[in-house]
């Protein structure tokens, strides 16, 4: 009665066949383990063979009486009128057992294609309670099933596990009961669960089964629930815990226990609490409702000896540290879903974009390189993205005027290929849209042409950051730097240093203004830190940097404020960098300007223990190296002579100077073009060039940042820290 699709129409390998999933599960095979079954061949002739070694069997004999009962479930309503679903099902004869699970379809095959981009469909299920045959006291295992020869009566409904239900749809992803990048979470879950399914002592003991599920937001948690299900066979029943929050406890309570009440009918089942972490919290969020909490400790932990099969919760949350305590120590298991690893992104990847066309150069190892930190809900939009991108580009070179409907669909349906430049345009929409307060991670396009001079501050960081992401065999003890500290005037360059190493190490960058952090709610600032290094932790290997890492962790005792904030945020800060010894793939650079002004603990060794001066440029040719740097992509008069110009200049130089030299020379330039325009000289269509007098005038005008007075303290503040 219905088509399957193009993925499951594949050939067997040798030695295996394909089985429906209601045979399997009838026949009591574990859907996750090859079964090696005997199977007994009908044919339609009985007696021996020749030699009477060999008894052939006669097809089943056909049912006199079918007797179903509907298995009880949440996709659909048990009382329904089900008799022409019934009745079409069983126009083709069926071989049926006694006490086997009968799956028949809500909807026809033309409606089906009717609402094709509908995953599933609602799949009626129902269990055999006996079958008679046509002689009386006649023994078989099996009977034929057709409406010709059996009456088919439906008595009631019952309660019953039921298989796993089949996805019709052309992805392979949503329909894996070990979907890539989630099967040790679903491995995790179903070793949790499946004990209490079974008789035993852990049933008689443990009482009923619990778990709480976290992970971030898009992270595949339901999907993953989905599989377990599947998996396990078992009914699913999800409830949004947000639709269980009312005005008072005592309605809040009401629904809980209906919600329990509710998933108890459909044994066995999961149910599934969605965002528990809203339980139990009163509705200005400014404490936890004792009474709320109470009874769902007790729904969690209370087992009805009266069912025969438990109902198994699981709770899923994205903040496992807003959930109630009492309410988290109620769940017998955790299980938390980690930010997926480059080779698990890859798998990602690979089986999402299967019936995607790609590019010739696309490259999913370089792709799940570049989403460091992105989780399934993040590749999803990643190719809604980048099939947008290809389909704007294909219009924007073939059809500047716009397509037509009819031709966008034909577009549509041809299908086109998604190539490189629309992944980055994707990639770029969605750092874009996921920045927050402390910044998204990726990885920055700053190459060492950037950076002029600072040869010796080069190695130094390097040899830091580099070595232990090449050679970490070298480092098995563990025994590697994991924070450094530049320090120096303001404007030489020390944020375009940090960006210049993740470039080049291929590493994600998470860029942090100290000032960012602080938040006026009590704890919400180190959370924030917290939060910054989970972050970096997900993306690794990442780099983070702290800009202006004074205001954020100044000396302990001489903050001032009333409440202590600060002193909290640098003891935190302090905590997270000891705890970065673990993870080997995450480095923190900080920046600032007033060392002397740093907690003395953050400067100890295991922390920030490796210090490196940037300096001004005081020699030409360091001076030089940065001018060649900014001005390697302006468009030059032959005449211009970079060493002449900086003969104009002061003598001390940042790269903040170097480039305001350029800038106002870009400024003059652009003036003199605007002239002469005006003028009817020029046109708009030409390329800027700037000349030696626009360098002269921009040189004449140019003042030091940094002064005599703040250099020599500079120079002290370097000489006491060397000295340390």
């Amino acid at each position: 009665p219905w088509e399957y699709p193009r993925a499951a129409r594949r050939r067997p390998a040798d030695g295996a066949a394909l089985m429906a999933p209601a045979l399997a599960f009838n026949m009591g095979c574990d859907p996750t383990a090859a079964a090696q079954l005997r199977l007994r061949r009908y044919e339609r002739c009985g007696g021996t063979d020749g030699a009477g070694s060999r008894s052939v069997l006669a097809v089943p004999p056909f049912a006199r009486e079918l007797h179903l009962q509907i298995v009880c479930s949440p996709a659909y309503s048990a009382r329904g009128g089900y008799d022409r679903v019934l009745y079409k099902h069983f126009r083709t004869p069926r071989c049926l057992a006694d006490k086997c699970i009968v799956p028949a379809f809500g909807i026809s095959s033309q409606q089906f294609r009717l609402l094709h981009s509908s995953l599933r469909w609602p799949e009626l299920y129902f269990k055999v309670r006996k079958i008679l045959g046509v002689v009386e006291g006649e023994q078989s295992e099996g009977y034929l099933v057709d409406t010709q020869n059996t009456s088919v009566y439906l008595v009631g409904s019952t309660n019953s596990a039921v298989p796993s239900a089949p996805a019709y749809n052309n992805h392979e992803f949503w329909s894996s009961l070990s979907p890539a990048g989630l099967s040790d979470v679903v491995k995790q879950l179903c070793d949790a669960l499946r004990p209490h399914l079974e008789p035993g002592p852990c049933c008689a003991l443990s009482g009923a089964s619990s778990v709480l599920l976290s992970g971030p937001s898009g992270s595949g948690k339901l999907m993953a629930v989905r599989a377990v299900c599947s998996c396990l066979s078992l009914h699913l029943f999800k409830v949004d815990c947000v639709s269980l929050c009312s005005d008072t406890s005592g309605a809040t309570e009401e629904k809980v226990q209906m919600a329990f009440t509710q998933a108890q009918q459909y044994q066995p089942c999961v149910l599934l609490l969605k965002d528990i972490e809203v339980l139990g919290r009163d509705r200005d969020r400014l404490g936890e409702d004792a009474r709320v909490i109470a009874t769902l400790r007790q729904l969690l932990l209370d087992r009805d000896p009266a069912l025969s099969h438990p109902v198994l919760v699981i709770g899923t949350t994205c903040k496992p540290q807003d959930v109630p305590a009492d309410v988290q120590t109620a769940f017998l298991h955790e299980v938390k879903i980690e930010a997926p690893s480059e080779e698990q992104r890859r798998s990602m990847l690979s089986v999402l974009t299967a019936s995607l066309p790609l590019g010739k150069e696309v490259s999913l190892s370089k792709l799940a390189r570049r989403t460091a930190g992105f989780v399934l809900g993040d590749f999803c939009a990643l190719l809604s993205h980048s099939s947008r991108a290809a389909c704007a580009r294909i219009q924007a070179l073939s059809f500047p005027g716009g397509l037509s409907e009819e031709v966008e669909r034909d577009f549509c349906t041809a299908g086109f290929p998604v190539l490189e430049e629309d992944f980055s345009t994707a990639l770029d929409q969605l750092h874009d849209a996921h920045s927050q307060a402390v910044g998204a991670p990726k990885i920055p396009s700053v190459s060492w042409q950037d950076v002029g001079g600072l040869q010796e501050v080069k190695k130094e960081i390097l040899d830091t950051i580099q070595l232990p992401l090449e050679h970490p065999e070298l480092l098995s003890l563990g025994l590697c730097r994991s924070g450094l500290l530049l320090y120096g005037p303001p404007g030489t360059g020390k944020t375009l240093l940090a960006k210049a190493v993740a470039t080049t190490c291929t590493m994600t960058f998470l860029s942090v203004k100290g000032p960012e952090l602080i938040n006026m709610y009590v704890g919400q600032s180190e959370e924030n830190v917290r939060n910054v290094f989970a972050r970096a932790r997900a993306a690794a290997p990442c780099i983070i940097f702290f800009d202006e890492l004074d205001s954020l962790a100044p000396s302990r005792g001489r903050s001032g404020d009333s409440g202590g904030v600060m002193d909290r945020v640098v003891s935190q800060l302090l905590a997270e960098l000891d705890g970065l010894h673990s993870t080997r793939k995450v480095f923190v650079i900080g920046a600032t300007n007033r060392p002397d002004l740093l907690d003395a603990a953050l400067l100890r060794p295991g922390r920030f223990d490796k210090l490196v001066y940037v300096g001004i440029n005081e020699d030409r040719e360091s001076q030089l190296q940065v001018l060649s740097a900014v001005t390697r992509k302006f468009q030059l008069d032959p005449s211009v002579n970079l060493t002449t110009v900086l003969e104009k200049c002061p003598a001390q130089l940042t790269g903040a100077d170097i480039y305001a030299l350029c800038s106002d020379a870009m400024m003059c330039a652009v003036k003199r073009k605007v002239e002469w325009i005006e003028e009817g000289l020029d046109t708009e269509s030409s390329a800027l060039i700037l000349t030696m007098d626009d360098f002269l005038q921009a040189a004449a005008r140019l003042q030091p940042s940094v002064s005599e007075q703040e250099l020599l303290r500079y120079r002290l503040i370097q000489q006491k820290f060397a000295a340390c």
